[in-house]
């Protein structure tokens, strides 16, 4: 069996996240990645790069393997699986998930199609949501799904999962239109009412394939995955800290029901599978796998995320993490780096005032802000979750001619979202500056890094 140097980058990558997934990683898991690490000659310096990479990322690089390396990865996966004397139904999610994306060949995996996905945080949770996602229109599918919809919906509820099918929540929608005005006058109260009647005005022309592009598929297809067949979006529900979501993509084939049906028998006997083994040198290799589980020792540390804070809290007395860098990513999320990577929630309105800011270091009074519509506008297009330009160019147009309360209530928005995770830390961090003058963030810029400066330019 061969493994090149960016496939045990890669196996480290998936190994750590495994562990991690559960929310606890115990003596037992770390015994036997001790024992892997070792087996595969994972140095340090890989398991570095390995804190580098998405786990999409990591995917793709162990998707070039040979099947019977793959066929390691799945009794890697098994045996660290049971080190801690337990299967968490997370953990199970994410090795099906893996060994579907790295396409293994095995008779329980045979036509189930599917890639694995980080994508930036998304602003609504999918935690326990299967979503149809598509491309086009396929009349077949749809059809099939609306027949089984109930059946769908009970084998998911089994699974404590939730359809969410978009076709379905479209006509939903539009049906309780007057109703779902209503809840956005209350819900949304800094929408104008020029804004509600374009929302009224689009609504009608919705479906779901357009939804499917905007929430998913245009991200995708930018950075070089085209999902070009309906499929299942399901969100794997790892613990781990990150920036990203983690999602399966899985085809639904000509009989979704039974795809569906086909996953969660492959997720439920995942540690079941027992594929042959060719020679006796293989034989060997994998019998160097088998985790001993031993009686916990009194020396035994579950380490969780909570000890990860306390690692933050530290470490931030050290000169260099007393003021956390901040993370922007191309999607506009912005992330505490220094502060366990605690993302700083906001609408994509103030993350576009704020990340305006940040680009121009030296400030700029509110009252020139108009002149600036251009720049304001691209970088909240980039970022927002809209499609409609008018919308998008009413909202700028509303904040930058301070129309209502949009301004305030945006600085006012950022000013919360700062201090709800930093209380008086915050300040450095804030938009700043007396009534009628330069308004500045006064966060030193080497703290501040951009994962794709240029897109926002």
């Amino acid at each position: 069996m061969k493994f090149k140097e960016i496939h045990k980058t890669a196996l480290a990558k998936v190994l750590s996240d495994l562990v991690q997934c559960d929310g606890i990683v115990n003596q037992g898991e770390i015994d036997f990645l001790q024992q892997v690490y070792a087996l595969f000659n994972i140095t340090l310096t890989s398991r570095k790069k390995a804190t580098n990479l998405s786990l999409s990322e990591a995917v793709n690089m162990l998707r070039s393997l040979g099947n019977q390396e793959k066929i390691a990865i799945l009794r890697v996966f098994q045996q660290l699986s049971l080190s801690d004397d337990s299967l968490d139904p997370s953990e199970s999610l994410l090795i099906t998930a893996l060994l579907l994306s790295i396409s293994i060949e095995l008779p329980e995996t045979q036509d189930l199609n599917a890639n694995f996905v980080s994508i930036p945080s998304l602003s609504f949770d999918t935690r326990n949501a299967v979503l149809y996602v598509e491309p086009s229109y396929n009349r077949k599918i749809n059809a099939s799904i609306k027949r089984d919809y109930d059946a769908i919906c009970e084998l998911l509820r089994q699974t404590q999962r939730e359809f969410f099918y978009l076709p379905k929540a479209i006509d939903d929608l539009k049906s309780k239109k007057k109703t779902f005005r209503n809840t956005l006058s209350y819900i949304e109260p800094t929408l104008s009412e020029a804004q509600l009647d374009l929302i009224d005005k689009h609504l009608p022309k919705l479906d779901s394939v357009f939804l499917s592009k905007e929430i998913f598929l245009n991200y995708l297809n930018a950075n070089g995955l085209k999902i070009s067949e309906p499929s299942f979006f399901l969100k794997i529900g790892n613990m781990k800290s990150s920036i990203d979501q983690d999602f399966l993509i899985l085809e639904t084939g000509d009989a979704p029901l039974l795809t569906l049906e086909r996953l969660i028998q492959l997720n439920t006997n995942i540690l079941k599978i027992n594929p042959p083994i060719e020679n006796e040198r293989e034989k060997a290799f994998f019998k160097k796998l088998i985790s001993k589980n031993e009686t916990e020792s009194k020396e035994e540390l579950h380490y969780t995320g909570f000890h990860k804070i306390i690692l933050d809290i530290l470490l931030k007395y050290d000169g260099l993490h007393e003021v956390s860098r901040l993370f922007i990513t191309r999607k506009g999320d912005i992330f505490l780096t220094d502060r366990n990577n605690t993302e700083v929630k906001m609408p994509a309105l103030c993350k576009a005032l704020y990340i305006f800011f940040l680009i121009h270091e030296d400030g700029l009074s509110l009252n020139y802000l108009n002149d600036h519509k251009s720049e304001l506008y691209k970088i909240y297009s980039h970022i927002s979750t809209y499609g409609d330009e008018e919308l998008l160019k009413k909202a700028i147009d509303n904040l930058t001619d301070f129309i209502g309360s949009t301004m305030n209530a945006n600085l006012s928005r950022i000013r919360k979202a700062f201090r709800d995770i930093l209380g008086d830390e915050a300040n450095i961090y804030l938009i700043k500056g007396e009534k009628g003058g330069q308004k500045v963030v006064h966060l030193d810029r080497r703290l501040v890094v951009f994962e794709d400066l240029e897109v926002f330019l």
